[in-house]
């Protein structure tokens, strides 16, 4: 299984209503592409000073999986529509389980 982990951190006065848009747009994805086998994601809990914003943890079969997930048409949407006007930054890390 390939772990694909984000680490979203948002543009100062991000607001409530488009951060709820990246939750609503992550659930859409994982119904929409089929190479997702598992899709875990949220609002950090802000236990620690410095965090990210908001993290995901996905799920793939294969390197093949994962690379149609990031190229798929509705993904790039979301990155461009909704993620992108918000982010300041992100970091993402890929590996085998």
């Amino acid at each position: 299984m390939i772990r694909h982990v984000v680490a979203l951190t948002w543009n100062e006065g991000a607001s409530d209503s488009a951060v709820a848009l990246v939750g609503e747009g992550f659930a859409r994805l994982s119904r929409e592409i089929p190479e997702i086998k598992s899709y875990s994601f949220g609002p950090d809990l802000a236990i620690f000073r410095g965090n990210a914003d908001y993290g995901l943890v996905a799920g793939f079969e294969s390197e093949e999986d994962f690379k149609t997930y990031v190229h798929h048409p509705s993904h790039q949407a979301f990155m461009r529509e909704v993620t992108g006007p918000i982010t300041a930054s992100f970091m993402s890390v890929q590996f085998v389980e």
